[in-house]
């Protein structure tokens, strides 16, 4: 069998397959958490959250932010591995920077086996 006429059959059953992935995932809450960011937020979404401090309700004040910004940036934030500090027993504290317009605000989250607390937020 020639190389076009294989590449071809691989073609279509590749082309079918796809049909039938977009058929049955279409509308599902499919979520593909592969890598450690995916599912360091997806694991913060998960858990309980803790309400704030009142030096914490001081901080947003002054900082002009709010709970829903706040909530953006832990569901659609990126992780910065580098900043973070994953060692600690028992709770993980990450640094969790914004995305698009809120990229110039992070957060530091601790992130316990129950809960996760917003710990910190930096504007900059």
């Amino acid at each position: 069998m020639k190389f076009i006429k294989r590449l071809g059959f691989y073609g279509g059953g590749f082309a079918i397959g796809m049909v039938f992935l977009i058929f049955f995932l279409t509308g599902k809450r499919t979520q593909c958490t592969w890598l450690p960011e995916d599912r360091v937020i997806n694991d913060i979404r998960r858990k309980n959250f803790v309400r704030f401090s009142p030096e914490m309700r001081t901080m947003l004040e002054q900082r002009e932010i709010d709970t829903l910004d706040i909530q953006l940036i832990l569901k659609y934030g990126s992780v910065d591995f580098s900043k973070s500090n994953t060692d600690t027993i028992p709770c993980n504290f990450y640094h969790i920077s914004g995305r698009q317009e809120l990229k110039n605000t992070s957060l530091w989250v601790q992130n316990c086996e129950r809960y996760v607390k917003v710990v910190k937020v930096l504007s900059q």
